[in-house]
């Protein structure tokens, strides 16, 4: 629960296995930037940006909140943040990196490489011949 005032507590830190033996029962807050947690995330995850954080705390789950980011340091840094607002945390050790190289799922987003960009079908389109049986 968040109190303004309270001296932080030291962060407890999980690896990507021990998150993996209590998730998906657990608050995970992913505090990547949205781009980078648009391209790859856990299901389930909230994605609260570390530069955003100060100003969300509104968002973060009053439960246990395990946090993540790539590798623990921006984690970190919002570990102590929100523990000294009296939220108990857990910090992720390794982050998503390490989670995904302990084979845990992630969702990707679609690959898009051979999707047109917006307003561009009509030309393809155009340049499409469309042969009709009989036709030869």
């Amino acid at each position: 629960m968040a109190n303004s005032g309270i001296t932080p507590v030291p962060t407890r830190t999980a690896t990507a296995d021990d998150l993996a033996g209590v998730w998906p029962g657990v608050a995970l807050v992913d505090v990547r930037s949205r781009e980078e947690h648009a391209v790859a995330s856990i299901p389930g995850s909230i994605n609260i940006p570390l530069d955003e954080l100060p100003s969300r705390l509104k968002d973060v789950p009053t439960t246990t909140v395990y946090l993540l980011c790539g590798s623990g340091k921006r984690s970190s840094q919002a570990a102590t943040l929100l523990s000294g607002q009296g939220y108990d945390v857990v910090n992720v050790a390794g982050g998503i990196t390490e989670w995904y190289r302990s084979g845990h799922p992630v969702t990707y987003a679609p690959d898009l490489g051979d999707t047109p960009r917006p307003g561009r079908w009509r030309q393809l389109l155009g340049r499409l011949s469309v042969q009709r049986p009989g036709q030869g």
